[in-house]
């Protein structure tokens, strides 16, 4: 109820989040369509082609407003401002994010107060990128929200009953979508569905390019809410699910993300195919967590070198907040038939790993140091 659908935008300057957000702020300001103070955007999604953009405002009441809009210009177009296709009146339904805490046993008694900002600061958190969609039929964000949903529970992702999405979203071309997941911890288990067929086509679920990673406060504001989804949390005790797998503490983080099972044996005993594949690597890194300053793949054992590091792969960032992101994003993704594990190594003993293997290039200005004395 609080998304607004924002059409025909103007095709030069390219439109920005920033831009957009500053836009539809000062519109709802300067015809008195705001209520309290503050921006009312809480947040921006623009398609791919800047064409269209979904707004989402702090109220249902500020939604209402923001109808009178329509028509408005933006550097001499006219703008269309409607609802979604996928509007539902406030009342027709519960809202899917209270109640899929709540009903769940997600809230303890008087603890609901804050949920609806508790779901807003963790969407970014919730959301996956589903794609590789097929185009042949093209489909529903109805139709997408189903089909997740059957998959993770047929694959015992669900961290407790009900259905784990609350929304849903398909680009106008079809090929891609996103899902809110009702907990952090089922969008971090809903990337073990990569590679699952959707009408012959296998599907890619990843991190959105605007990702978050809860902070600690994050974490302590939303514990015993349901929210988390993590063992321990409100109503995920009370079902017995299947083990999810591995997962990187995030207590423990450092600069330094170790990657387990990306290679085969294949691929580590070729020189060029390694260094393609370290190449691949940073620039994946790079463009989805932040800056990579070193890597290493541990090709074969060397004198005192743990042989418990041959055939992982070593990533260092240059803040651990990149590296928490790519521990999250990169855990339990598929490399071929392979699921790779993430956890973390420790910063000292990444650089004496670079002296050891001194043949293995490093990025752009970051050389390897010479060997410890």
């Amino acid at each position: 109820p609080r998304r607004i659908y924002g059409g025909t935008l103007p095709a030069a300057p390219p439109m920005t989040d920033v831009s957009l957000r500053e836009f539809f702020d000062q519109a709802m300001l300067a015809a008195g369509l705001a209520q309290g103070d503050g921006s009312c955007v809480s947040d921006v999604w623009i398609s791919a082609e800047k064409q269209f953009a979904f707004v989402e405002v702090r109220s249902i009441a500020e939604a209402n407003n923001a109808m009178q809009l329509d028509g408005i210009t933006l550097y001499g177009t006219p703008l269309r401002i409607n609802r979604p296709h996928d509007y539902v009146p406030p009342g027709a339904l519960t809202d899917p994010a209270i109640a899929a805490a709540q009903g769940m046993g997600g809230v303890p008694p008087g603890g609901a107060t804050n949920l609806p900002q508790l779901m807003q600061i963790t969407k970014k958190s919730r959301r996956v990128h589903v794609g590789n969609l097929p185009i042949s039929v093209p489909l529903t964000p109805q139709q997408l929200r189903t089909f997740v949903a059957g998959v993770m529970q047929q694959m015992f992702l669900t961290v407790k009953p009900g259905d784990p999405v609350i929304d849903s979203f398909v680009s106008t071309d079809g090929k891609f979508g996103f899902v809110e997941m009702r907990t952090i911890q089922e969008a971090s288990n809903a990337l073990s569905m990569t590679g699952v067929e959707l009408m012959g086509r296998a599907i890619r679920v990843g991190r959105p390019a605007d990702y978050v990673t809860p902070t600690d406060d994050t974490v302590k504001m939303c514990m015993g809410t349901g929210i988390l989804g993590t063992p321990g949390d409100a109503g995920v005790e009370a079902f017995a699910a299947p083990p999810l797998g591995h997962e990187p503490d995030l207590s423990k983080a450092t600069r330094v993300v170790i990657i387990k099972n990306m290679l085969s044996q294949a691929e580590l005993g070729d020189e060029n195919e390694c260094k393609e594949i370290a190449e691949d690597t940073i620039e994946k890194c790079q463009a989805d967590f932040g800056v990579v300053t070193g890597i290493l793949i541990v090709r074969a054992e060397r004198e005192a070198v743990d042989s418990a590091l041959v055939g992982k792969c070593l990533v260092e960032f240059a803040d651990v907040d990149s590296a928490r992101k790519a521990a999250v994003g990169l855990n339990r993704v598929k490399f071929d038939d392979r699921v790779v594990e993430t956890d973390f190594y420790g910063e000292q003993e990444m650089q004496l790993l670079k002296a050891f293997f001194p043949e293995q290039p490093q990025p752009a200005g970051q050389a390897a140091l010479p060997p410890p004395a």
